[in-house]
């Protein structure tokens, strides 16, 4: 028995499947962000329901206010 570990041979065909996988999952963090603040935007409009405004201002004030500051108009 070797004190070495022996490296774990990975098929080509299960090398491009874990690629994929990794991709998949990279892509879908990536959208996350963008999605999220989407629907607080839309939490924060007169089109969404009570239960929507009162969870996205909770969410947003847990965070430091990032999405209100965003939204909210400046005075020129």
């Amino acid at each position: 028995m070797s004190q070495y570990p022996t490296p774990n041979y990975r098929t080509p065909k299960q090398a491009a499947e874990h690629r994929a996988y990794m991709i998949r999952t990279i892509l879908w963090l990536a959208a996350i962000p963008p999605l999220l603040f989407l629907v607080m935007v839309y939490g924060y409009s007169d089109q969404a329901p009570a239960f929507l405004r009162d969870l996205t201002v909770q969410l947003d004030a847990m965070f430091g206010r990032p999405v209100w500051s965003i939204i909210t108009p400046t005075p020129k």
